[in-house]
């Protein structure tokens, strides 16, 4: 949630303040405090929709940064999203540093292993180049190699009567077997003479039971949700402002309504915006509302700020 983001900038989380950043602070952000906490403060929000420039400087430094799953959820996001030319060299030497993880990898207390995502190999293939072949045959070898460790414990399981001792002396094994899996089946959907069906049928095996019947591959993304129109609200402000970080949120009524409901210690209203385009983020963690929030997304047209419901969550 955005609220656990802003530790970077305030003490002062909660509170009847509306937190407003502008995009264009983001790089002295992340110089000062680093790209992983800058990240974190943008978190679930498509920064890319409303500031290409700054998300182009932000994806450069991705390459002086160690991976990490904030990182990582960033790039595949802006890959997927928006097919820029310049994300594939980035995209294959972020992946090709990352893939030296996977020996350090040590099973959970529950014998889980780290699955290789989808939406991560849709945005390798979708953004190709010429190591892109060279670079998933090197993860499924890697994976493939790790899965040996494992066996022993795997067949041990097999054998083993008690549930829960047997789910964690095989699960390491099968996770190993998915990623391998996951990887034969991206080589067949790119076409690549690389891919063995022989191989695809013997992970596919050795998969957890509720898999082994196969599983499509899907992305796992909904690029256009945060740049859908649905208007919850048009409202025609005291006059005409040049951005949104100049409107005065407490002296326009009708703004001012609508944080109403959120005007508590432990609930947050952040905005992010660049010029004329933002997003709202409002919710509680406590209080009548607790584990409710809403997301919009904002136009401003001279005098009228549209305001668009993108979607509302409960936790």
């Amino acid at each position: 949630m955005l609220f656990t983001c802003f530790l970077i900038l305030s003490s002062d989380i909660f509170g009847q303040d509306l937190r407003i950043l502008n995009t264009k602070e983001l790089i002295g952000i992340s110089e000062k405090y680093g790209l992983d906490s800058t990240l974190m403060l943008t978190k679930g929000i498509p920064i890319f929709h409303i500031d290409k420039t700054t998300t182009e400087q932000l994806a450069k430094q991705i390459k002086y940064n160690k991976p990490s799953y904030i990182i990582e959820e960033f790039l595949v996001d802006y890959a997927l999203c928006m097919n820029e030319a310049n994300l594939s060299e980035i995209l294959h030497e972020y992946f090709n540093r990352k893939k030296y993880e996977i020996q350090e990898y040590l099973p959970d207390n529950s014998g889980r292993l780290p699955r290789i995502s989808q939406n991560l190999l849709f945005a390798l293939i979708e953004n190709p180049s010429k190591q892109t072949v060279s670079l998933l045959l090197n993860y499924y070898e890697l994976w493939n190699e790790k899965s040996t460790y494992y066996k022993q414990d795997y067949e041990r399981g097999v054998e083993e009567k008690n549930r829960r001792e047997k789910e964690k002396l095989m699960s390491s094994y099968e996770d190993c077997n998915y990623n391998c899996y996951i990887l034969q089946r991206f080589l067949k959907q790119i076409k690549s003479p690389f891919y063995n069906q022989e191989k695809l049928e013997y992970h596919q095996e050795k998969l957890a039971y509720y898999w082994r019947d196969g599983f499509g591959i899907e992305k796992n993304v909904d690029c256009a949700e945060y740049v859908r129109n649905n208007v919850y609200k048009s409202i025609k402000l005291t006059r005409n402002y040049n951005s949104i970080g100049e409107i005065d949120f407490y002296k326009e009524v009708e703004l001012k309504e609508l944080f109403d409901d959120y005007d508590e210690t432990h609930c947050w209203k952040f905005l992010i915006y660049n010029d004329k385009n933002g997003y709202l983020d409002l919710g509680c963690q406590s209080g009548p509302l607790a584990g409710f929030g809403v997301f919009y997304r904002l136009e401003l047209k001279n005098n009228k700020l549209i305001i668009h419901e993108l979607y509302t969550w409960i936790s």
